[in-house]
């Protein structure tokens, strides 16, 4: 569970603190944690997500261990975490924090949102934004999808959220061509940092094996 692997991450803390070495938490042992929270469907688990990535974020500035420094794969967490938010209390604040993480990723000079983050905050917008809200929801998609054209990471899971959150019109008028597009057809400049992850088999496109892994097991 979600607490379980929370308090694990606390002892390991606590061990390494006390000086064993061995038991030194990273990135990647919260960014874990993270997606515990995010797959636990608890109230509360997007704040708690956030938390995590909050205090990887204050330590790493403390000490600039590059252990603990904050990615791309942490940001995502997190904003699945929100995503995917089952509590209607926390659906607004869930928004925000999803948002929130976004914008710090983006503004990060070394590490930056990829496809899969796309994929994300559509799946946000979809989830958290009533549709009787369809202009909000599409301001918010005509960023994004702008913003994954102009970094190049357009695939078909960015295309497909983008379905689901916005109509058929709004779709043709946003991209310019009919919802059963596929990325391929596309301007190539769109998907120009996809393609060439694909061809090295890079983490971004095991990024995207996961997403779909991740549809699987939450429908729409």
């Amino acid at each position: 569970s979600a607490n379980r692997a929370q308090e694990i991450l606390a002892i390991m803390e606590e061990k390494y603190l006390a000086g064993d070495k061995s038991y030194k938490p990273n990135t990647r042992s919260h960014t874990s944690v993270i997606d515990a929270w995010a797959k636990s469907g608890e109230a509360g688990a997007a704040l708690m997500a956030e938390a995590i990535l909050e205090n990887l974020k204050r330590m790493y500035a403390e000490t600039g261990d590059n252990d603990i420094k904050p990615n791309v794969y942490t940001a995502n967490a997190v904003m699945n975490a929100c995503a995917f938010t089952k509590h209607d209390e926390d659906r607004d604040e869930a928004l925000s924090m999803a948002f929130r993480t976004f914008e710090w990723l983006d503004n990060q000079r070394d590490i930056k949102p990829d496809a899969y983050t796309f994929t994300i905050m559509l799946s946000v917008c979809a989830n958290l934004i009533p549709k009787e809200e369809s202009m909000t929801r599409y301001q918010y998609a005509e960023m994004l999808f702008h913003k994954c054209c102009d970094s190049g990471h357009v695939n078909d899971h960015v295309l497909w959220k983008l379905k689901l959150t916005i109509s058929e019109n709004e779709y043709y008028n946003l991209v310019g061509f009919g919802v059963e597009t596929k990325a391929v057809d596309l301007p190539p400049a769109w998907s120009r940092v996809v393609s060439v992850n694909n061809k090295k088999g890079s983490g971004e496109n095991r990024n995207s094996n996961w997403s779909r892994n991740r549809g699987k097991k939450h429908s729409m």
